[in-house]
């Protein structure tokens, strides 16, 4: 349940967790971290059976415990209104579809807008005390699903199982491409004398990327691609790498072609445990129309 104000999550006690004390139990079922705990205990509540408690005391078999989270901070980002493609939404996550062209928070050196200021903007509309908790990041010009919690509880849970969550991209890359699968092994560092750009580089952090061919024209290949490391520009610059840039990717190599925008790169499927219900979860997204033209 969300409030006005505070996040709240109630846990019913079982026989196996007789005696255990709150924060005992907490830590077990709930999975919190001792950070967690520490803000829950100096600025949060705690009830069982509707009577308020202190952490270290005992749960018995049958009761109902009730953690009202302390209130979140907003930070500097500032609301703005804008479109979001919200396919999917509960009171603990929210999927987007973004579309290529927009940040998904403003740059340093900008105010600009981005999928953080319209998320601020609708929470905002609603009422909603929470801030914006990013799981999976997208490039500015790269679309597709992105995983959004909407709490600082939800975002501990997913991040602390960030390997429990799975996407899949859709790419297309200059060229006819060789290999029919195969996997892309090399590390990746920034590039030296620039902090945007990264390389494969032997003093980089390890990198894989899983791809599969899906079909291969004379300029263009459509590939299906997965990451088994989470780096910076991954995928373009391991693409980059073997001589089939990304289309459009014009940081890496890629050319730009007329009736399209940003890198043809697309997040077509989103896997992950629901951080409340424990669910699996699967989403799944088409690249975007313009892709058409590559057909």
């Amino acid at each position: 349940m969300i409030t006005e104000t505070n996040v709240v999550k109630t846990w019913h006690v079982t026989k196996a967790f007789d005696g255990v004390s709150i924060r005992d139990f907490l830590s077990s079922v709930g999975e919190f971290s001792r950070q967690l705990l520490k803000k829950v205990r100096l600025n949060g509540k705690l009830f069982v059976n509707g009577l308020k408690r202190e952490i270290w005391q005992p749960l018995s078999t049958g009761d109902e415990l009730k953690v009202i989270f302390p209130a979140e901070e907003r930070g500097a980002i500032v609301p703005h209104k804008g479109l979001l493609s919200i396919i999917y939404e509960d009171e603990d996550v929210l999927i987007l579809d973004k579309p290529s062209g927009i940040p998904v928070v403003p740059p340093l050196d900008s105010t600009g807008t981005s999928i953080a200021n319209h998320l601020l903007y609708e929470y905002d509309k609603r009422g909603y005390p929470c801030t914006v908790h990013i799981v999976t990041r997208l490039d500015r010009d790269t679309s597709g699903l992105m995983l959004i919690a909407k709490h600082a509880y939800s975002h501990m849970l997913l991040t602390k199982n960030l390997d429990q969550v799975k996407r899949r991209y859709q790419a297309v890359v200059h060229g006819s491409f060789m290999e029919r699968e195969g996997l892309i092994d090399k590390p990746i560092g920034r590039e030296e004398g620039s902090i945007i750009r990264r390389t494969v580089s032997s003093a980089g952090k390890p990198s894989k990327t899983m791809f599969q061919l899906d079909r291969c024209g004379t300029d263009y290949s459509f590939l299906k691609v997965r990451l088994l490391t989470g780096r910076t520009h991954q995928i373009r610059v391991h693409m980059s790498y073997l001589g089939y840039p990304l289309v459009g990717d014009t940081l890496y190599g890629g050319k730009e072609v007329e009736g399209t925008k940003g890198q043809a790169l697309h997040c077509d499927q989103l896997h992950f445990r629901h951080p409340w219900t424990k669910k699996r979860m699967t989403f799944v997204s088409d690249p975007p129309k313009e892709w058409n033209i590559f057909a």
